[in-house]
């Protein structure tokens, strides 16, 4: 895999930037785990499963819909589904308008858990991260890594991932 272009070197402020972004990102995801974990007995991915589903109107979305959302593959989220279906927390039924689709349901149970574990979960989120903003670092942040996001999200879709 050779390339003639040149080396694009990202400068000191790139480099910092970058760095900052991989050392939050995986420490961040890591710290809110294993309190959730604690809490729980769950991961953060396995909380935003739940937290989608609940954002819905019928607390319900297609498989596929909610693996490009959360940008995972499938199989990685079918294993996490699993977890949660064992739990009584989600169920798999077969998708009314296409047979062959399923879609992913937020149950009661599911639901009632989620109410009661929010306000913990989103206590540490505010602690380890948005305590240590103002709102002008909260509005930056936002837009920046809702950039990133789009772009992921583009690559997906053009990908077929």
């Amino acid at each position: 895999m050779t390339s003639t272009a040149p080396v694009r070197w990202l400068d000191a402020t790139e480099q910092r930037a970058w760095w900052a972004l991989l050392e939050v990102g995986s420490g961040l995801f890591d710290l809110l785990t294993a309190e959730l974990k604690e809490a729980a007995g769950l991961t953060l991915d396995d909380y935003e499963v739940l937290h989608l589903l609940s954002q819905q109107p019928d607390r319900r979305m297609r498989v596929g819909e909610l693996a490009d959302t959360m940008l995972s593959s499938r199989t990685r989220l079918s294993q996490r589904l699993d977890r949660l279906t064992d739990r009584g927390w989600i169920e798999r039924v077969r998708c009314p308008e296409d047979g062959r689709a399923i879609n992913v349901v937020l149950t009661r149970a599911g639901y009632q858990f989620l109410v009661e574990l929010a306000p913990r979960h989103l206590a540490h989120v505010r602690r380890h991260v948005f305590d240590h903003l103002d709102t002008s670092d909260v509005e930056a942040l936002g837009r920046s890594l809702g950039k990133l996001a789009e772009h992921l999200h583009d690559i997906r879709r053009t990908s077929g991932a």
